[in-house]
């Protein structure tokens, strides 16, 4: 009898119009939140159906997980706005601009998007300049079109979902404020909860998830978005925005190792003869070569016709001290590999972007600038774009750089065919006409653009080299005019060094390719780690209209010759050690770390990890100390 009751006390639930309503709302925003899931899957994979499916089926699990958090976002904006269509509406809208940025950024670089890139946002109408404006307005007509629709289903299925006003209900009773609190708050913790596993994450090379039957790996994150989908990769991501300190890291620490450092040097200097650069006569320019890579080295994958692309650069390999760099950056991150060249530092431990997440917070940090500041030597950045990216019209003077000349301040402005870019000769002209213009000697950091994406095929009109074993006709132009753009791009190195060698004044310098353009996926994908690896590798030269020490030279040079292997944190040190000159003091360090560790990469490593020797374990210390840290070693 009291069974009988139950059952038809819960017949009575589910036929009354309130169960009715919440069921309704219920199943509109999980199907809407599966919806967008998948729209989310589909957008990453390229607006490719059959790769988003079959994301769904190899990792079903994963799937379901990330509608469950979906679902919070969707239960969050109707507690908000008490429309289950509209609510929808809202999160697909986010969905296809998310979307479209992930694209975007895909089609340059050739990896996902991740939170860190929303630090650039300040940068929003700089970064308009490289992506198509048409592709905006369509985002948008999408948008609003969304939006619409989902306004247009509510009206026209209020009647489902929605309770009758009582008119003599007090205002916050007609506006449901306790319900939309309710519902807000829950989708806030269930959010919280879902999440932390993820987002709170140990740090750790390899992160395995039992009951998603997954796994998140440090190193790669194209590998962690194509496992784990688009919002579980995005919030794993969250726990690199905060950088923990070392486990043995304080003040002690640090004065140790500056202690050590301090004898090391006297050592170092009195065995080696080392001379200070203020005795030095001559200028230093180090020129980041904005996606300078060597084709040849991937042809058997992008095979082409027309010759050698880079004539000069395969010269000047053979005539010039010359080695190469392993890019820890792939299609961007410019300003990464930047910093490690600048300080002498790693961005292996931090793993984020210090330009613009750690270095606005310190008020100076030790550079090759600061350093040649400190020995009379006048200090610039020239770069043939503007001031605001990645923030560096703020971080420069703290790096010890006392000018910044951009493109509206250039005297040579020529550009290639219909590039947006002001060419390399011309970059290099104001280079040497820096040079010129003072009778000081000089330190310029210079950074090119020619080479920068995107890749539109009408660029330079008939490609000058056809790519003969690629089908994809996007992919295709894209490898053609980057082709033509670094034929161009070698032709003025040639003339660069050229004119270097002749010039009136002693100068040295330091050229390397700062990363690989992100077109060349089918190597970057390859599952032979030898392979992928190569897309990693830029050539850099160093040579001067001036005889190195040839003692000096024997004690860089490996076995051929040639310049060491190694990752940018390691090159000026490599110059500084060609001069011969005292150095700053976080320098002799990388005099261990560049010779037990030269390659010091997470994408080199992949789940393994370098043997954390002495050295390594300092630098990790000082890296952060100095970048993140409380700058210790700077104190007295």
């Amino acid at each position: 009898m009291n069974v009988r009751k139950r059952s038809n006390r819960f017949l009575d639930w589910l036929k009354s119009e309130k169960t009715r309503r919440f069921l309704v709302i219920a199943i509109i925003l999980v199907v809407m939140s599966v919806f967008a899931t998948w729209l989310l899957e589909y957008r990453y994979y390229g607006n490719d159906a059959g790769a988003a499916f079959g994301f769904i089926a190899s990792n079903p699990c994963v799937f379901l997980y990330s509608s469950l958090v979906m679902f919070t976002f969707t239960l969050l904006f109707y507690g908000i706005s008490r429309k289950p269509f509209v609510s929808s509406a809202i999160v697909v809208s986010l969905v296809l601009i998310f979307g479209y940025i992930t694209i975007t950024k895909y089609g340059f670089r050739g990896v996902p998007l991740l939170p860190e890139d929303f630090q650039l946002s300040s940068q929003a109408g700089t970064l308009m300049k490289f992506v198509d404006t048409g592709d905006i307005i369509r985002l948008i007509i999408a948008v609003i079109l969304t939006l619409v629709l989902g306004g247009i289903l509510d009206h026209l299925t209020r009647k489902w979902w929605q309770s009758e006003k009582n008119p003599k209900d007090p205002w916050w009773k007609k506006c449901h404020i306790v319900s939309r609190v309710v519902i807000v708050v829950v989708a806030i913790c269930g959010f919280m909860i879902s999440t932390d596993f993820v987002r709170n994450h140990p740090s750790e090379p390899v992160y395995k998830v039992d009951f998603l039957n997954t796994e998140f790996v440090e190193w790669s994150q194209l590998i962690n978005y194509n496992k784990n989908g688009f919002l579980l990769g995005f919030l794993y991501n969250f726990g690199t925005l905060d950088i923990s300190a070392p486990a043995d890291y304080d003040k002690a620490a640090i004065d140790d190792i500056r202690s050590e450092l301090q004898t090391t040097a006297q050592e170092t200097n009195t065995v080696q003869s080392r001379v200070s650069l203020k005795d030095g006569d001559y200028n230093i320019i180090v020129v980041l070569y904005e996606s300078f890579f060597d084709p040849e080295v991937i042809r058997e994958y992008y095979n082409y016709d027309g010759g050698d692309v880079t004539p000069n650069l395969h010269r000047l390999q053979n005539e010039l001290l010359s080695g190469t760099m392993f890019s820890p950056e792939y299609g961007g991150g410019t300003a990464n590999v930047e910093y490690e060249v600048v300080t002498g530092l790693s961005n292996y431990w931090l793993n984020t972007v210090p330009y613009t997440n750690l270095l606005t917070k310190q008020e100076r940090i030790p550079s090759i600038a600061s350093f040649a500041a400190e020995n009379g030597m006048e200090t610039s950045v020239i770069h043939p774009f503007n001031k605001e990216v990645y923030g560096r019209d703020k971080i420069l003077p703290k790096l010890g750089f006392e000018k910044f000349e951009t493109a509206p301040e250039f005297k040579h402005t020529e550009k290639d065919g219909k590039s947006d870019y002001i060419n390399d000769r011309s970059a290099f002209a104001e280079a040497l006409d820096a040079l010129s213009s003072s009778d000081n000697r000089q330190l310029i950091s210079l950074i090119t653009m020619q080479n920068h994406a995107p890749y539109t095929f009408e660029e330079y009109g008939e490609p000058k080299f056809r790519v003969t074993n690629i089908e994809n006709e996007n992919e295709k132009n894209a490898v053609e005019t980057y082709l033509m753009t670094i034929n161009k791009s070698d032709e003025y190195l040639g003339e660069f060094v050229n004119k270097v060698q002749k010039f009136d004044e002693p100068t040295v310098v330091l050229i390397y390719g700062d990363h690989s353009p992100g077109i060349f996926k089918r190597v970057l994908g390859n599952q032979n780690q030898d392979i992928s690896r190569l897309i990693r590798e830029t050539p850099y030269l160093i040579f001067s209209n001036f005889n190195f020490d040839n003692v000096a030279a024997e004690r860089v040079l490996d076995a051929n010759g040639d310049l060491p292997k190694t990752t940018p944190n390691c090159l000026s040190n490599t110059l500084f050690n060609l001069l011969n000159v005292e150095k700053p003091l976080p320098f002799y360090l990388d005099d261990y770390v560049c010779k037990e560790t030269p390659t010091l990469s997470n994408s080199y490593y992949g789940v393994t990890s370098p043997d954390m020797t002495d050295a390594l374990k300092a630098y990790q210390l000082l890296s952060y100390d100095l970048a993140a840290g409380k700058q210790y070693f700077l104190q007295d």
